[in-house]
């Protein structure tokens, strides 16, 4: 069976995240191979308003990607019931070239195990040398059933969600040949043996929409990184063989899948055109953002029309759906659409949210920069930003928790009660991390 591949987006997912992690997943399926999306968090209100628009799904959350013992298992799988007689198991052992062989009960629960060294131990010291006749007591011993002899104490076993990296360090220990795979309710589920590590296969992914480690899923450095379709800088995802990397500099990770799809010359259906068009309208927020380029809107304007929807109308009900912050918890808002950089020696994080306007907020604000203050010393952030981003004024309001002479040297602004006001300034990616990174490379 072909593997399932996994499209991934970034932690915290915004709906770019989201939307061209199903939109890619969907264009590989119409390709002939086996992929479906997931996320690394649930979508925020403005993404939940998306989907529900256009009728799909969110993608199934994947809290890892490390390897487990169901990626070892094997699909035959061979036992024997405890009536089953010596000679009998002795017989298929040698035939299927097994060393242990598994007893379950007639509901699939493990009830012991038989290896070829107690087999060869017991009959040895049994039958001598003696032959087998009818009534000899070779045969009495032949005929016994192996729950007489099968070992049923200190078994030990994995279950098939059991990460491989402990699996491991249990081999090294014990160093049996074989371990039973159970399930919760001790059914068998598989046999598992050292050499399966040799063999075992990396779990294949590809992201969207970053090419960090720090954004992306955990384990993604034991994982097999098979593309990355970004917008971003370039980043510090590393792999040990060659991939499709495919990063431009566009508003939107949507824009770049939209143009594979014209290039693949497959027509997306209603729902992946309506979801390409949200994504870019979000990222680029309404096209007023720095990044955006005539690409970005020339994919809106052709899905858009597919999509059946107007453009600037949407993308404001969907900014509109997503922009209620007075309602909502303060760690919310700051893990929403939430970044975390290396710059130098500083670790920054940089949360941003867009509103149809960000007055009369003072308490949400408030709030925010008590949030940011904790979140900072309890994951070790040297500066941790908040962007409210006002589309109406086309501006944002920094937020700052951390070391604020320093966020300030870097706009060439002077930090006030924990915040100022960036005309003009609209993207983290192209108007925020660019400052920051520079003043810290001098540091």
């Amino acid at each position: 069976m072909e593997r399932e591949i996994v499209v991934l987006g970034h932690r915290n997912p915004d709906t770019d995240s989201i939307c061209s992690a199903i939109a890619y997943a969907a264009l590989k399926k119409e390709l002939g191979e086996n992929a479906t999306p997931g996320c690394l968090g649930a979508p925020n209100r403005e993404t939940a308003y998306v989907l529900d628009y256009f009728g799909v799904e969110a993608p199934p959350f994947v809290a890892d990607v490390y390897p487990r013992v169901t990626d070892m298992l094997r699909s035959e799988i061979s036992n024997c019931s405890p009536e089953t007689t010596l000679q009998e198991a002795g017989q298929m052992m040698r035939e299927k070239g097994i060393k242990t062989l598994p007893v379950v009960a007639g509901d699939g629960r493990l009830k012991g195990l038989l290896t070829t060294g107690d087999l060869a131990h017991y009959l040895l010291m049994e039958l001598g040398l003696e032959l087998v006749t009818e009534g000899s007591r070779t045969r009495e011993i032949l005929d016994i059933p192996i729950s007489a002899l099968m070992k049923t104490e200190g078994i030990v076993t994995f279950q098939d969600d059991d990460l491989v990296a402990q699996v491991k360090r249990v081999m090294l220990e014990t160093r049996y040949r074989n371990y039973p795979v159970i399930d919760e309710h001790n059914r068998l589920l598989g046999m598992v043996a050292r050499y399966d590590l040799l063999a075992l296969k990396r779990k294949p992914v590809i992201l969207v929409d970053h090419n960090e480690r720090s954004q992306s899923v955990p384990g993604i450095e034991q994982a097999e990184i098979l593309e990355i379709i970004d917008h971003h800088r370039l980043g510090d995802v590393q792999t040990g063989e060659p991939l499709y990397f495919r990063c431009e500099p566009v508003g939107s990770t949507c824009t770049i899948i939209g143009s594979i799809y014209q290039q693949k010359d497959i027509e997306p259906s209603l729902k992946i055109a309506g979801l390409l068009c949200a994504g870019i309208l979000s990222d680029t927020v309404l096209f007023k953002s720095p990044t955006c380029t005539a690409k970005d809107r020339q994919i809106a304007d052709l899905f858009g029309e597919k999509a059946d929807i107007e453009l600037e109308s949407f993308g404001r009900a969907m900014f509109r759906a997503g922009s209620v912050l007075a309602d909502r918890p303060a760690r919310e808002i700051l893990q929403e659409d939430f970044k975390e950089f290396q710059l130098g020696d500083l670790k920054i994080g940089v949360g941003q949210v867009e509103a149809l306007g960000i007055d009369g907020l003072a308490d949400v604000k408030r709030s925010l920069l008590c949030e940011m203050n904790d979140f900072a010393q309890e994951q070790g952030y040297d500066v941790v930003l908040m962007m409210l981003t006002d589309i109406t004024q086309e501006g944002t309001e920094i937020l700052v928790a951390g070391d604020e002479r320093f966020v300030g040297e870097a706009f060439g602004k002077k930090v006030k009660d924990g915040h100022f006001f960036l005309p003009g300034v609209m993207s983290r990616k192209k108007q925020i991390i660019p400052q920051l990174s520079r003043l810290a490379a001098l540091k």
